[in-house]
């Protein structure tokens, strides 16, 4: 699914009409029987549309033709001119006269008239303003809105809840508070905010005609998630393999107190399938855990010729889960990206001690995936926790596109991105908010770069995958640990290349 913003729904719009000469009233109509198909008609009958002069209040108009088409009863509310609206709104403004459909010109004097509607309707459809509003909402139209909010009743919003900026998410004053948004060709940018999630209700995205290649071709390369996509980076072992071609792979991890973290993420390895797996740590760590492992190896982080001979060899690393934020886990992670050529993933520590020394990562470009969480990214960047919160995307695609590397910033709509291509993960939830979900995450990614897929595909798949496994574990525990997690990777690996 694509994610777009107010200017690249305005740019495709553009193209549609004049590259390719997609008359605009077309692609409304299409927006039209796209919507209805959501208005539940079999189990609602009184409906009313509350249309803006704009192409999207057009879309309310033709909505409201369809309903009448399909025996509702349907009333109409514009707020706004009439001799402002626009030309393919007022042909649907036109047809409704013509067909005698009542339709009432908003104004203070009825505004009592539109609450007495609402409040008798089965569904309010919101459709006054689209993606392109960016000013305050203000005089009527901020009273129109808090009458439909007042109603108990659903509200549906078309495109985007009218108030909401559908690039940053902000709400302008006031939004409708909708329980459903049937938003077109775009997932819209706005919507990953956080405290917008409340207004938008269960968001739908419909087509409306465009072909795919015209949406290749001017699409800002943001994309939530889907099943296809990951099944698409699994393969089916080959029956001729053997365990060198599914990666040899070392995960740093661990320290006193802290030895948990070491075991979670070499264990997610090994479930995920990496061919060859080492845990390399300190020397009590290693007497703690060795007995513990069954298909995993362990060495002392101290013999430093071992360990260069290891990961000089390796497919990938992982590198950071409870290492403690210390100068020497800074060193260690400074000889380990400059005695290997593989992929490194960075969590937990190995993050906390770059925050004063993040020129080690410029120089090592291409190889590096981080995944911190909000705070990690806060000591990073030096920006503040809200404002990465609410501006997630752009603060993951800078600091990407600034060291030349993967960032999964972990959190509710986990970001990932190269820079170039971002991806916003669907899946998981509040179960798994608990310990050692990281270290288990970086265990799959690492053994998905082992395995060969890319670095932004294994930070894609390995998201999906630990959240999926998450969500579906939820549904009959209350809280998901990380060991629950890593028994069920096998299985889903399976589930997905069937």
């Amino acid at each position: 699914m694509r994610i777009g913003t107010s200017n690249s729904t305005k740019i495709l719009d553009s193209a549609c009409v004049n590259e390719y000469k997609i008359p605009l009233i077309v692609m409304m109509e299409n927006a039209v029987l796209s919507a209805f198909k959501h208005m539940d008609i079999e189990n609602n009958q009184r409906y009313v549309i509350v249309s803006g002069v704009g192409n999207n209040g057009g879309d309310g108009l033709g909505l409201a033709r369809q309903l009448t088409a399909h025996g509702k009863e349907v009333e109409v509310f514009i707020v706004g001119k009439i001799e402002k609206m626009s030309e393919c709104s007022k042909i649907n403004y036109n047809i409704l006269k013509a067909m005698n459909i009542s339709t009432n010109i908003v104004d203070e004097e009825n505004l009592e008239y539109l609450k007495c509607s609402v409040k008798k309707s089965d569904i309010v459809v919101d459709c006054i303003f689209g993606t392109g509003l960016e000013r305050e909402i203000k005089g009527i139209f901020y009273n129109v809105i808090d009458i439909i909010n007042q109603n108990k009743n659903k509200t549906y919003s078309i495109d985007v809840p009218s108030g909401i900026n559908a690039t940053n998410g902000d709400v302008l004053g006031i939004c409708i508070d909708a329980d459903k948004t049937i938003s077109f060709e775009f997932y819209k940018r706005g919507f990953l905010k956080y405290d917008v999630k409340q207004y938008i209700g269960d968001v739908i995205v419909e087509h409306i005609g465009i072909p795919e290649y015209i949406l290749e071709k001017y699409d800002d390369r943001e994309y939530i998630t889907n099943l296809d996509l990951v099944k698409n980076n699994i393969k089916e072992k080959n029956k001729f393999s053997f365990k060198s071609d599914f990666g040899k792979v070392a995960l740093f991890a661990g320290s006193r107190g802290f030895t948990g973290a070491a075991y979670i993420s070499t264990q997610s390895a090994v479930k995920c399938g990496s061919g060859l797996t080492t845990l390399v740590c300190e020397k009590y760590v290693q007497d703690i855990l060795s007995t513990k492992f069954c298909e995993a190896m362990t060495l002392d982080i101290q013999n430093k010729e071992k360990v260069k001979k290891l990961i000089s060899g390796c497919d990938a690393i992982g590198f950071g889960c409870g290492m403690g934020d210390t100068e020497d886990t800074y060193t260690k992670l400074k000889y380990v990206l400059e005695n290997s050529k593989c992929p490194v993933v960075i969590d937990a520590d190995g993050l906390n001690c770059l925050k004063n020394k993040k020129d080690l990562l410029e120089k090592h470009p291409n190889r590096i995936i981080i995944t911190p969480h909000l705070g990690e990214m806060a000591r990073l960047t030096g920006y503040s926790i809200s404002h990465i919160r609410d501006n997630k995307v752009d603060v993951a695609k800078e600091f990407a596109q600034k060291y030349k590397m993967i960032v999964l910033l972990k959190g509710y709509e986990t970001v990932i991105t190269d820079g170039n291509y971002t991806y916003i993960n669907p899946t998981g939830n509040s179960s798994m908010a608990n310990g050692g979900m990281g270290d288990t995450l970086l265990g799959i990614i690492t053994s998905f770069a082992g395995q060969g897929m890319t670095n932004l595909m294994s930070a894609v798949c390995g998201a999906y995958i630990h959240g999926y496994i998450g969500e579906n574990l939820s549904k009959n525990l209350y809280t998901v640990n990380a060991s629950d997690v890593i028994a069920q990777i096998p299985f889903v690996m399976k589930e997905f290349v069937k």
